[in-house]
């Protein structure tokens, strides 16, 4: 099923052609109104990346992004696309002329469809924010919205007080600084992934929730910090390994993941984004906005 899957993506990419399918689809949407957004994506390893397309096809999408299906998420389409860059792609300086012309892809997609905005994944916002490509941070508002519903969920679902001490790892971070001023005015601690600022021991033995928003992997080094009254809610994408949660395990602390956000996805997002689309992916929809979490140990 997945091979006939990606046969299907470079039939419709590569031989009848992107531009014709963007421009049917637009014809509707002026007509109905339907389509919200054009969301660019890209694998978390060139593993993921072969769920997408065939190896021998993915330097065609290196930073072209190529229509690999459609999403609904409270009543509006949006149309997934991917790139098969990897973040180490982003960070590299040479490719900054790449980031450009993907922005300007993007944007001619969004106008050939009519979209409504057009978003990125991942690390790509804050990459493109700093690199004053792009000023927008549509995708990190709705994910620090979805953050902050997510840790609502899960202090209620634990039975623990709604305004239990929170330690933000990642707090420098370009979701994590806007996550603090979300949480302003609550006993609330910054963890860098840097290491320049301590970990708030002082809370050892309480009540207390660790939301991850830092980079991947990253949870593996303060696993001797934690303690069996502690809750982890990861938003970092993929979740931590299996030896990772058998160490938080151990530790005793509930490790939850935020799946994302209610949505249909057609194929469905791979891994644990089954069930739903990545905040990222998201609009904001008010309270109409569901968000959804996993325990995962």
């Amino acid at each position: 099923m997945r091979t006939l899957y990606k046969l299907f993506v470079v039939l419709i990419n590569h031989y009848i052609g992107r531009d014709f399918f963007f421009r049917l689809i637009g014809y509707f949407n002026r007509k109905y109104r339907f389509l919200n957004a054009v969301f660019v994506m890209y694998p978390a390893s060139k593993e993921y990346a072969r769920a997408y397309a065939f190896e021998r096809n993915m330097h065609h999408q290196r930073w072209t992004p190529w229509i690999v299906g459609m999403y609904k998420q409270n009543g509006q389409w949006g149309i997934k696309t991917t790139v098969s860059s990897l973040e180490e792609d982003f960070l590299n300086p040479d490719n900054n002329i790449h980031l450009k012309e993907l922005v300007v892809e993007t944007e001619r997609i969004r106008l050939l469809t009519g979209a409504s905005q057009k978003i990125f994944s991942g690390i790509l916002p804050g990459v493109l924010f700093a690199k004053r490509i792009l000023t927008d941070t549509t995708e990190t508002d709705v994910t620090v919205e979805a953050v902050q519903r997510a840790a609502e969920m899960t202090l209620s679902q634990c039975d623990y007080p709604q305004d239990a001490p929170l330690i933000i790892l990642g707090g420098k971070g370009f979701v994590g600084r806007r996550l603090l001023k979300k949480f302003n005015g609550r006993q609330v601690y910054s963890v860098d992934i840097n290491g320049k600022d301590d970990f708030p021991e002082q809370l050892h033995g309480s009540k207390a929730l660790l939301i991850n928003v830092s980079r991947k992997a990253a949870i593996g080094d303060y696993i001797r910090h934690l303690w069996s009254d502690l809750i982890i809610l990861n938003e970092v994408y993929p979740p931590p390994l299996d030896n990772e949660r058998a160490l938080i395990a151990t530790a005793g602390c509930k490790l939850f993941h935020v799946v994302g956000v209610e949505a249909r996805s057609y194929p469905e997002f791979p891994g644990h984004y089954k069930g739903g689309i990545p905040c990222c992916a998201a609009w904001n929809a008010g309270k109409d906005l569901r968000v959804l979490i996993r325990r995962l140990a």
